[in-house]
């Protein structure tokens, strides 16, 4: 069957509108894009890259699906996350990086030993002055992990300029990355991640689109009053962690009784603490609600009032606290 040079042609126009108005329900879809794509040193344009935008139409629901469930895990963790962003100057849409590596498992492990809500390899974790041994995993701890998360980003980024090269970079490695920027002679992601060349390995690109995509979902609420994931980490915002200091051989099952907390969600946020049992001679902190530090210290330090003592102890007060968190 022969087909007219006319009829290819309008086929070609046809595809080309249909690209078009393909780009403007992406955009329309995540109003945030161009915020998400500044905060990485992305320009806006890359929103109608074909490799990004295909990728976003191919797994945006499935992607959805993954961020509720990962954010029904991080009711603590994601404002201390953030909270530790702040205060270091680096843009908060990492946690999206996270998200990706760990789903917010504080318990994560891979196949090839990373581990924590970070993905830390031992050598890496210890690099960044993280306590790896037989008692004490701070891969594990939120609040340390995530600070030398930070400082690891700052560090692989200082030889790169660009968020996006160290997002990649955090996969790859730096060097992958600056192999790659040298063999295709630019920076510009378009290029980098073309698949046709392979200057970085497709888990790396892959792996930006990831947290692209991610954070196109979360920081829709910024932009789209409707979009109940993104809103889901605003509302996030009532409580987050606060790292504590308490005595050598103390039992997390001890600290989750006189908190009123279900054992497992301290454990959770504890899972440095490898037997469950805060180690002789360590500096190791544990991690509990901020929202009770009020009772930790009244009840841990021994300075209760009586007025806080019939507090705790009314009917009231026991039953909300023995279930807060119980499903964390």
């Amino acid at each position: 069957m022969v087909i007219s040079k006319l009829k290819i042609k309008k086929i070609l126009i046809l595809m080309s509108l249909c690209n078009v108005f393909s780009h403007a329900d992406l955009t329309h879809e995540f109003p945030s894009y161009s915020y998400v794509l500044n905060e990485f040193d992305l320009d806006s344009s890359y929103i109608y890259d074909r490799e990004f935008s295909e990728f976003v139409y191919k797994n945006k629901d499935a992607y959805k699906k993954r961020f509720r469930t990962a954010v029904s895990r991080g009711s603590l963790i994601v404002p201390t996350m953030k909270e530790v962003m702040y205060k270091s100057g680096i843009t908060p849409l990492f946690l999206y990086l996270s998200m990706t590596e760990s789903a917010f498992k504080t318990e994560a492990k891979s196949t090839s030993a990373a581990g924590g809500l970070w993905q830390f390899m031992p050598p890496t974790g210890r690099e960044q002055k993280l306590t790896i041994n037989s008692t004490i995993d701070e891969r594990y701890d939120p609040v340390k992990a995530t600070h030398a998360a930070v400082d690891y980003l700052y560090k692989i980024r200082g030889g790169l300029d660009k968020w996006y090269l160290a997002a990649m970079a955090y996969n790859c490695g730096q060097g992958c990355v600056k192999r790659g920027v040298r063999k295709a002679g630019t920076k510009d992601l378009t290029t980098l991640i073309n698949p046709r060349e392979n200057y970085i390995p497709a888990e790396a690109r892959k792996y930006i689109k990831k947290i692209l995509l991610f954070a196109m979902i979360g920081e829709n609420y910024l932009f789209k009053r409707d979009n109940n994931l993104g809103e889901a980490i605003y509302r996030m915002n009532k409580d987050s962690l606060t790292p504590v200091r308490v005595r050598d051989g103390e039992r997390l099952q001890n600290i989750a009784s006189m908190l009123r907390m279900d054992y497992r969600a301290l454990k959770r946020i504890n899972m440095h603490i490898k037997r469950d049992v805060v180690p002789r001679g360590s500096s190791v902190m544990v991690n509990i609600p901020t929202s009770r530090l009020g009772m930790f210290q009244a009840v841990y330090n021994g300075r209760r009032n009586q007025n806080y003592a019939n507090a705790i102890g009314s009917n009231g007060f026991n039953r909300v606290a023995s279930n807060e968190y119980r499903g964390y």
